[in-house]
């Protein structure tokens, strides 16, 4: 078990106290927005609003200009257009925007989504190859394409126009294309660098729209926009902030029939929230392109047909079911390896390969790894003479960065700070292991390997109330760089404590002042065997809202404890 660090975020008392009384909100709630980096009245003004009038002129975006003029010349001179995407969850609601779009303005248009298991990520040849006889003119690139230099001069050859829209990080040398709109080009004056893929798609469709009614764009869209921004673990600030808020507003009343069976399907009735998104819905999604074709999920958002949505929806559950018991073996051998292999767990830069493992679910793995030693991983599954591997990060230490400087040994890579997939020979393995460790020892320090739970407050617990929790919620959606607050009670009592699911999860009943709290400690089961009921703690958690049959009661979603005493700085 890691032993978490804490931190307790300093702030201004005395603008604390300006801010909740000027917008009328807790101390806490105004201590939170603080910590946020929220301080002056236009930002708060602004982030409070969770307005429209967030949202940034397209047209800032380089090259916005260019691709839209070329989509309505290919409209005037009925042309055939092809939208390329990615197979995750942002890439799929990108290809389902863009399509309904530009089927409404009437130009012919198809998707291609390459298959994970036989062409892997990006733009390839043989697939451009296949849009190019169907009698496409103009593809259109969502969520991939920035870094396909070599696939773009081969569009070129085949007399291919080609629009690239990404969000990912771009290499020194852009793909010649008609246009490359990707907000974080270095040229881009664009002021928002962190829209998801289909962030970047909704610009496209924004600057086409004749109308200019943003409003009705976002009835249309922002139920996809807010699942493909979620699932992309984007942060939840600036446009983000609006596109989820508005999105998950019309959830419930989606007329998305698709994403209607989906939920349907798979959320019990329960109300959406960026958790369920990314716990629940978004898995489901991904279960297809990570197990085979992500067509059947573009299929599901593009259906009219409630029966045959229905079925697709029901199929992804079973193909998540699948790739959880999938995922759950090859963590299992993930930690053999390391077991068997020492040197391999001392390393900063945890590289793991596997012949028997499937591709698409390396990613997943990876995290799981990164979470539990707090080091950056890379896991490839083997496959002959080839390896394809899926890395994750941790905070601080930039993961696209070093593989750059490890692009001697590598097929392609592509990804951004804290996530990358890439292709490796199989026989350059244990070379790329050596070199990403040598590249990486001095950028990654003892601080990036410590988990940090960063506390807004330290609490007192007649604080801790219903009315409390509510005005805190004000603050959603709750995402990166907008995480859940956090607050810790010192020298609480457990009045009660078991476990739950098996010995997974923690549940307590805490007792301090005369009150009473409930606390659940998600995968934190193995807390059990240190503590007893009469034991004094300190708490770090987040605070939530439990509703059982019409009862509410606040409940505590423990993040770590500690015996007391062994907290001084806070």
């Amino acid at each position: 078990m890691l032993k978490k660090k804490w931190l307790l975020r300093e702030f201004d008392k005395k603008r604390v106290v300006e801010i909740s009384k000027q917008y009328h909100i807790s101390p806490l709630t105004a201590i939170i927005l603080y910590n946020r980096g929220i301080h002056d009245d236009e930002a708060i003004t602004r982030f409070l609003s969770k307005d429209l009038g967030v949202m940034h002129d397209p047209y800032l975006l380089k090259d916005m200009e260019k691709a839209a003029d070329r989509i309505w010349k290919a409209r005037d001179e009925g042309e055939k257009i092809t939208i390329y995407g990615d197979y995750d969850v942002d890439g799929i609601t990108s290809i389902a925007i863009l399509y309904k779009h530009l089927r409404e303005m009437g130009i012919e248009v198809d998707y291609y989504v390459p298959d994970r298991m036989q062409e892997g990520y990006g733009v390839n040849k043989e697939a451009l190859d296949k849009i190019h006889k169907g009698g496409t003119s103009l593809i259109i690139t969502v969520d991939t394409g920035i870094t396909a230099v070599e696939e773009s001069e081969y569009a070129k050859e085949l007399g291919l126009d080609v629009i690239v829209t990404d969000h990912h990080e771009c290499k020194e040398q852009l793909p010649d294309v008609y246009a490359a709109i990707d907000p974080k080009r270095k040229d881009c004056v664009y002021p928002f660098k962190s829209l998801a893929g289909v962030g970047v798609v909704f610009k496209l469709i924004q600057a086409l729209d004749d109308k200019k009614s943003l409003p009705d764009l976002m009835d249309k869209y922002a139920d996809l926009m807010c699942l493909g921004t979620v699932a992309d673990i984007s942060p939840l600030i600036d446009e983000n902030r609006v596109i989820v808020t508005e999105g998950l507003k019309r959830f419930k009343t989606t007329k998305n029939v698709g994403l209607k069976a989906l939920i349907d399907v798979s959320t019990n009735g329960k109300a959406i929230t960026t958790s369920t998104i990314g716990y629940t819905i978004a898995p489901r999604i991904n279960a297809s392109g990570r197990l085979g074709c992500a067509s059947r999920s573009v299929e599901l958002f593009l259906t009219d047909d409630a029966e045959k949505a229905k079925k697709l929806a029901e199929s992804l559950c079973e193909e998540n079911t699948l790739r959880q018991q999938t995922e759950q073996k090859m963590f299992k051998e993930a930690m053999e390896y390391l077991e068997e292999h020492p040197e391999v767990k001392e390393d900063k830069v945890i590289v793991i390969p596997h012949k028997d493992w499937h591709h698409g679910i390396v990613g997943i793995v990876s995290s799981k790894i990164t979470e539990k030693f707090y080091k950056p991983s890379i896991l490839f599954a083997i496959d002959g003479d080839e390896a394809k591997g899926s890395g994750r990060s941790v905070s601080g230490f930039n993961l696209f960065g070093v593989l750059e400087q490890c692009s001697d040994l590598l097929e392609k890579f592509g990804g951004h700070e804290l996530a990358a997939g890439l292709t490796i020979k199989s026989e350059n393995i244990e070379a790329f292991r050596k070199k990403v460790n040598s590249c990486s020892k001095d950028q990654i320090t003892e601080k990036m390997m410590t988990p940090t739970i960063l506390l807004d407050a330290a609490i007192k617990v007649p604080y801790i109330t219903l009315e409390t929790v509510n005005d805190i919620n004000r603050l959603q959606p709750f995402g990166v760089d907008n995480p859940t607050p956090a607050f810790a009670v010192r020298n609480i009592k457990i009045h009660k404590i078991s476990v739950m699911s098996e010995g997974k999860h923690l549940r307590m009943t805490l007792l301090k002042d005369g009150k009473y709290l409930d606390a659940v400690g998600f995968g934190m089961g193995e807390y059990y065997q240190y503590l007893e009921e009469g034991d004094f703690i300190d708490v770090a958690f987040a605070l939530d809202i439990n509703d059982y049959k019409g009862f509410q009661n606040v409940q505590l979603i423990l993040k770590d404890i500690k015996k007391s005493g062994e907290i001084e700085n806070i």
